[in-house]
């Protein structure tokens, strides 16, 4: 075996290096290890606080829109005041010729007044 050491050492501490390369370069240290696990914990602390904050602002949106009326009753007062338009037209027209009556009678009595 001595031999066999004597003639292929050199072979085999090369070997032995270049496992050592590669090991090294595959593997993280204890440091870096640490590190990245530091950075994603306050990635993730991030992140949480991101969360909190979203669900935060969407509670109080839909706070908001609680009061809001419903598509429902939004329809129904389009209805309504589509009604109260046209009822409002019809008391235009009914009101025409008591305005009329209204201007002749002014007239009338900015005659009597005259005289």
């Amino acid at each position: 075996m001595l031999a066999f050491l004597q003639n292929h050492g050199g072979a085999i501490s090369i070997l032995v290096a270049i496992a050592t390369a590669l090991i090294a370069t595959r593997f993280v240290t204890k440091e870096q290890h640490e590190k990245a696990v530091s950075s994603l914990d306050a990635k993730f602390i991030v992140a949480l606080d991101k969360i909190d904050k979203s669900e935060d602002r969407i509670a109080r949106v839909e706070q908001e829109l609680g009061h809001l009326p419903s598509r429902e009753t939004v329809h129904r007062m389009e209805i309504s005041l589509a009604n109260l338009n046209g009822e409002m037209r019809a008391l235009g027209e009914q009101l025409k010729p008591v305005a009329s009556i209204s201007e002749r009678l002014q007239e009338f009595l900015l005659e009597q007044a005259k005289r």
